[in-house]
């Protein structure tokens, strides 16, 4: 029985002791609340000093954008230098252009007047061959291209008469204006060249028949009946009709030769 109370004494001091360290702790806590205050303190200036460094990337990242903005405008100078590029290189075009149109020929212009021998060669089917010769007088006129006209110069070329026996027609090109609908009519019939010392030469390329403008004409013998009853009949010279020439300022010589479009016959016409 001795031996408990001794451990009960000791158990009261031991308690005591511990109220106390208890006291002196809770003492102490109060004392840690102003300290924390200052904690807090801290922190807020911790923070509003971190808010500046914030705004410092956003600073940097302003940055790069200036720098793309710099590297657009030398791309912008490049654009332009293609331009100016493009620019002369069209007007270059259209320098040669203007002189490639503005090349003449040298054939001279004007009218020279002579006489023309036309002869024919024919057969029809179930007659005889047969050949007939006339003499005419022609008229050879010598221009500026008509209209849009390919050649270096005009033709027209022509008998004086349109109904005699033999009589004939040559026009290098047509331009006009249609008159039941007032629509403009071009139509290159010749492809001429000459070789700048008087000489020219061509070819018959489109005889104008699929539009109803076939003026290259010889007026030739066709029978009314079969192999007689011959009368003068307006043929279409046929594609590939050639002619060739000299030409100078006081005389001119034409030879015209080629078939009708029909190839029933054969012609040629010698003019001085």
């Amino acid at each position: 029985m001795v031996t408990i109370r001794r451990r009960t004494h000791r158990s009261a001091a031991l308690l005591a002791v511990l109220c106390l360290c208890s006291l002196a702790t809770l003492t102490a806590c109060g004392d840690g609340g102003d300290g924390g205050d200052a904690s807090d303190t801290e922190t807020t200036a911790s923070t509003s000093e971190t808010a500046p460094a914030t705004g410092t990337p956003e600073e940097d990242t302003a940055t790069p954008t200036e720098s793309e903005s710099e590297t657009t405008e030398p791309d912008e100078e490049t654009t332009e230098t293609e331009d100016d590029t493009t620019d002369t290189t069209d007007t270059a075009d259209e320098e040669t252009e203007s002189d490639d149109s503005s090349s003449s020929s040298d054939v001279p212009h004007g009218t020279w007047t002579g006489n023309a021998r036309i002869s024919v060669d024919f057969a029809d089917p179930g007659c005889a061959a047969s050949s007939q010769t006339y003499s005419l007088p022609a008229t050879l006129i010598i221009d500026d291209p008509a209209g849009s006209e390919s050649n270096g110069f005009h033709l027209s070329w022509a008998s004086d008469s349109q109904s005699a026996a033999g009589a004939f027609g040559v026009t290098s090109a047509l331009s006009g204006t249609d008159t039941t609908d007032g629509e403009s009519v071009e139509t290159g019939h010749w492809s001429l060249t000459d070789d700048g010392g008087g000489d020219i030469s061509g070819s018959l390329t489109d005889t104008g028949g699929s539009q109803g403008l076939a003026l290259n004409l010889v007026f030739v013998p066709k029978p009314l009946f079969p192999c007689s009853g011959y009368t003068p009949f307006a043929y279409s010279m046929a594609e590939g009709t050639t002619l060739e020439g000299t030409l100078t300022e006081d005389s001119a010589s034409l030879t015209l030769s080629g078939t009708t479009s029909d190839g029933t016959r054969s012609f040629r016409v010698e003019w001085s």
